[in-house]
């Protein structure tokens, strides 16, 4: 098995390729770092659509080329160009030809005000397709030399769907040897602004939302207890603020760890699909974020049963 990072001509991969380098690292896989070349079509006999093709592949090799400068020796890595019909396309090919475990892009060009991560169209084509966790890097990251990861942190929403994300993350925290922790986050209801309904009123709500996450995370914690190997530690975190950016970053994060965040249960043929707080959680992750459709997600509780 192996990590798979997507390059691009013409994109920054800095962030991308250290975010692939970090979980090779943790993981103990090798490194493959893709270049596609999506106008992969056979040429004309003209030789014109031969002299672009050829064009696009010295674009795609240059990629690669920067992306070297960003492996260090003690990662195992190879590098390779492949023709497809769309990037889409072309890096999943690569991942089931790699038995890629991870797929790792980076984050589109404009995040926005306050985010720090963009899905652009081929990520969003990528989390509409994949059947593996795609892992996102945030604009900048740039973990220590030779870091690991330290923590996995997942978000709960409460639901038996991410119930058993938490009990799969926590699965391959105790593989890697790294802490644990079940996050949750939320920000003022729109319906108590707008309806300025009084503190006290705001107040319950809430402090109820937060014992209910505590209480069902106390169970997800009994029963990764009966894990042969256990992570490092486990830990419960809820983050609250006036919108999403700030309930984010009202918890601490480390420079070497990674969010774990789970598919929409509406999202079609066990794939993913972002529900509204996901995709809000992903934009404003201050961390790299690991998107798991929900057929990965029932292998990482199978594992942790398991276990």
């Amino acid at each position: 098995m192996s990590i798979v990072v997507g390059v691009a001509p013409g994109h920054p991969s800095e962030a991308a390729v250290r975010l692939g380098v970090l979980l090779a690292r943790s993981y103990d896989k090798d490194l493959v770092v893709a270049s596609i070349n999506s106008a992969a079509w056979p040429p004309a006999a003209s030789g014109v659509d031969t002299e672009y093709q050829e064009f696009l592949i010295a674009n795609a090799e240059a990629a690669l080329d920067v992306a070297r400068a960003f492996v260090p020796a003690d990662i195992t890595a190879r590098y390779l160009v492949h023709g497809a019909s769309s990037a889409r396309r072309g890096l999943l090919e690569v991942c089931a030809e790699e038995g890629a475990m991870r797929l790792v892009v980076g984050s589109a060009g404009d995040a926005g005000e306050g985010a720090v991560i963009a899905l652009g169209s081929v990520s969003t084509g990528l989390l509409q397709s994949a059947d593996l966790p795609v892992a996102i890097a945030p604009h900048g990251f740039a973990p220590a030399e030779g870091a690991r990861l330290s923590r996995i942190s997942a978000a709960y929403s409460g639901s038996d769907t991410s119930a058993e994300l938490m009990l799969g993350a926590a699965g391959i925290a105790s593989e890697v040897g790294v802490d644990f922790r079940i996050v949750s986050f939320r920000t003022r209801p729109r319906g108590f602004q707008a309806a300025g309904a009084g503190f006290d009123a705001e107040a319950g709500v809430a402090e109820a939302w937060e014992a209910s996450i505590r209480e069902r995370a106390d169970e997800i914690f009994g029963e990764i207890e009966r894990f042969k190997d256990l992570p490092q530690s486990l830990e419960i975190a809820v983050g609250a603020g006036e919108n999403w950016s700030a309930a984010l970053r009202s918890i601490d994060w480390r420079d070497d760890e990674a969010l774990t965040v789970g598919s929409s249960s509406l999202g079609l043929f066990g794939r993913i699909s972002l529900g509204s707080h996901a995709a809000k959680i992903v934009r404003n992750s201050p961390v790299p974020v690991v998107m798991v459709p929900r057929r990965a997600v029932e292998e990482y509780a199978a594992q942790a049963e398991g276990a």
